[in-house]
């Protein structure tokens, strides 16, 4: 069969118009085609990861591990900020546009009438790179929710849930305890869970006991305490260099050490190293250090706030463009604390973004100075601004969104 594109832009820009609705969460059309293309049932061990907030995390500190423990991995993400190559890892490596070309024409063929949306593709495509490699683990982080998420066609091995917080309320419901449910969804009962959340709701406790798997749970069985890692086995850990969220740090150490390949000896300089792209990410630009990060609901803004406060960050400069779907007070209020000035930027070309004026207008309703907010300018404007004023061997923070945090790599990169 002749491939229908050539290239991986065309591909893509098909697959965004394909199917009816950009989401439609169920999983009877994508596991029929998982079906005819032989994944459902891969040899290697299968580490699934959801949570409203830390997945990302999770799974770059779970590569880390890995490869300081030699095993072999491929790593499925979402979303990407750059290239579309960066969802899909082997190795922590981006797989190539000829190896995605190829996987979306085999998913193509195998599909027939079958409609699939954007992230359908791409989940049966990671899976489908994953299963022609020799791998040990497949790590794959769940898109939305867990229950109906195209990557609970395969049955984890180890199920993780980071964090459960209020969230994309339209698709997984407005409480934690609906959304802890479709979360809980990943949980199989011959499969441990880790739950890194620090009061789970009772929804992923009575999932847990009615399939009967066994559970670690944070604070009880692994967690921090006095900036310590700690696990089941009696593992102790400095989390004084760590660069990302703890309970998603911690919660990856677990998983491996539940899997038997925690790397002991490079344990300490593997974690310590772990970095991601967008999340508490220090990129240098000219004069300015630029701190990014893709918080963008309360949950996500309240822990930012806790990492600048663990790592002992002073009040900097921000960039900030929200969602306008998203609750622009519970993102903003957290780092009022944090912020010295506001730059209320607009996103170019992105309908979903709110006005720069409407963040603004919540920020004076915080009681923020209109002295101390400016408005109007591109991400891109903003942090040329910052280049040009007195802020040598300063910081600025730029969040609000993966959109934003786009955006400020794009610029430089240019």
């Amino acid at each position: 069969m002749t491939a229908r594109f050539n290239t991986l832009a065309e591909w893509l820009a098909w697959q965004e118009s394909h199917h009816p609705s950009a989401i439609d969460l169920g999983l009877e059309r994508v596991r029929i085609v998982a079906e005819r293309l032989g994944v459902l049932s891969p040899k290697a061990r299968v580490i699934t990861v959801a949570g409203t907030n830390g997945k990302g995390s999770c799974v770059a500190t779970l590569e880390a591990l890995l490869s300081a423990a030699g095993k072999r991995f491929g790593a499925y993400t979402s979303p990407h900020f750059i290239r579309y190559n960066e969802r899909v890892r082997l190795q922590g490596q981006p797989v190539s546009d000829a190896q995605l070309c190829d996987t979306f024409a085999r998913i193509d063929e195998a599909r027939g009438d079958i409609s699939l949306t954007y992230f359908e593709f791409g989940t049966l495509a990671a899976m489908d790179i994953f299963n022609r490699e020799p791998l040990d683990y497949w790590l794959l982080e769940v898109g939305l929710g867990g229950r109906l998420d195209a990557v609970n066609i395969v049955a984890p091995s180890v199920a993780v849930i980071t964090s459960v917080a209020i969230d994309h309320e339209a698709w997984l419901g407005s409480t934690r305890e609906v959304i802890g449910a479709e979360k809980a969804g990943i949980c199989r009962a011959d499969a441990p869970l880790i739950c890194a959340d620090s009061a789970p709701p009772e929804s992923v406790r009575n999932q847990v006991e009615q399939l009967g798997c066994p559970a670690l749970w944070w604070g009880k069985d692994f967690g921090v305490k006095d900036n310590t890692l700690w696990t089941s086995a009696g593992l102790k850990l400095s989390a004084a260099e760590v660069r990302l969220p703890l309970p998603s740090v911690a919660a990856a150490i677990q998983v491996c050490e539940l899997e038997g390949c925690l790397p002991q000896a490079q344990l300490v300089k593997a974690i310590e190293a772990v970095q991601l792209t967008g999340r508490m990410q220090l990129l240098p630009v000219g004069d300015v250090s630029l701190l990014l990060d893709v918080a963008h609901n309360p949950a996500a803004a309240e822990l930012l706030a806790a990492e600048l406060k663990r790592r002992s960050f002073k009040p900097m400069p921000a960039i900030v463009a929200v969602m306008a779907d998203k609750d622009l007070n519970g993102v903003l209020a957290p780092l009022i604390p944090w912020v010295s000035h506001w730059h209320c930027v607009l996103l170019a070309d992105n309908p979903r973004a709110a006005q720069p004026e409407a963040v603004a207008a919540v920020l004076q309703q915080l009681q923020v100075s209109g002295d101390a907010i400016t408005v109007g300018r591109t991400v891109t404007n903003a942090i040329d601004g910052l280049q040009q004023q007195d802020f040598a061997a300063q910081q600025a923070l730029v969040f609000g969104s993966f959109f934003t945090v786009a955006e400020a790599l794009s610029c430089c990169e240019s």
